[in-house]
């Protein structure tokens, strides 16, 4: 039986204007556009996919894997970005989200993918005993 392999596209509707939203994460996380969007083409694509999204209106629409998260952080510090959480560390990861200046909330994830993949690893086969 065939099985699902990745995503092909996710398709978000961000408040703001598709050129201003665009040219904002283009600046600020280096994302390149073209009249479709965006796309990641390399790299390992390490997701978790929610169905259902939290009510809580600081809960993150999207979550974006970065190379460097301190170096993001800062230059939205410095240009008075709303920080909405500091960067944290886990143990699969680090994290910090913000809202855009169109008011999207965006959380950064900078992954340890080794420990993220044996998390993920874990946490399916305990589900499925439970």
């Amino acid at each position: 039986m065939g099985k699902a392999i990745g995503f092909g596209g996710v398709f978000i509707h961000f408040n703001g204007e598709s050129k201003e939203i665009f040219e904002w994460y283009e600046k600020y996380l280096g994302m390149k556009f073209s009249a479709y969007g965006s796309g990641f083409l390399s790299g390992n694509q390490l997701m978790i996919l929610t169905f259902k999204r939290d009510d809580n209106p600081l809960m993150p629409f999207i979550n974006l894997r970065v190379d460097d998260i301190e170096s993001i952080i800062s230059i939205m510090k410095k240009d008075k970005i709303e920080i909405i959480s500091d960067i944290t560390d886990y143990e699969y990861g680090k994290f910090a989200t913000f809202k855009d200046i169109f008011g999207n909330v965006v959380e950064l994830w900078e992954a340890d993918e080794e420990e993220y993949i044996k998390m993920v690893e874990k946490e399916i086969e305990n589900y499925k005993i439970h």
